[in-house]
């Protein structure tokens, strides 16, 4: 009796995806850029002529999933499409933009990077709206956020002294002289490691259909 093999939740997930089908070459796109880990083609909606996408081959929902290596590899390739947009094209600038997770409007199953060639006046929506925070909440996002970035970057955290950019200094102490301090060798960091795919990326991902 043969058993019956299902496919793996990934998988599925590959087997499913428009852009696993791009990046093997198994739908046609127009490819400007391949190697053994992403291929860069045209937008088939550009947003500008010449309108790129950067796609890992691995499938990957969203990006702390991917490896390290890889996304330096994307970067690397990103600077290059850039660079080739500018010159080749005669635009005046370039927009690199990840939507990372549903909530900042990704709609693919496949991490990917866009890279919009501009000119002046060409009428793209990048308008990011300028809010305020009270100094509470400014105070409470640094917190929460150096904590987590030195846990999933690998990091000690130590309890650092609290920041004072903001504060004024008297006029009479401005004037004074800073004591000179004895000057301490820096420590040494642990290495970093690359963060793990935790509950939160999961969810991310389950929302995605990855």
């Amino acid at each position: 009796m043969v058993e019956e093999q299902h496919a793996s939740p990934d998988e599925q997930g590959q087997q499913q995806c428009i852009f696993c089908h791009i990046a093997s070459g198994r739908v046609a796109s127009k490819k400007v850029y391949e190697d053994d880990k992403v291929v860069a083609v045209l937008d088939i909606n550009p947003a500008n002529p010449g309108h790129v996408l950067i796609v890992p081959k691995e499938h990957y929902v969203i990006m702390p999933q991917i490896p390290e290596d890889i996304l330096q590899h994307i970067g690397m390739v990103a600077k290059g499409v850039s660079h080739a947009q500018l010159r080749a094209l005669k635009v005046q600038g370039t927009n690199l933009f990840v939507a990372n997770g549903v909530a900042a409007g990704q709609r693919a199953q496949h991490f990917m990077m866009h890279v919009i060639p501009r000119r002046e006046g060409d009428q793209i929506g990048f308008a990011i709206p300028e809010k305020t925070m009270s100094a509470a909440d400014m105070k409470k996002a640094q917190q929460v956020l150096k904590k987590a970035l030195a846990k999933s970057l690998g990091l000690n955290a130590p309890d650092a002294p609290e920041s004072h950019e903001e504060e004024q200094v008297p006029h009479e102490e401005a004037k004074k002289e800073p004591e000179k301090k004895k000057e301490v060798a820096p420590k040494k960091e642990a290495p970093a490691k690359k963060p793990g795919k935790g509950a939160n990326l999961d969810e991310i991902a389950r929302l995605l259909g990855g």
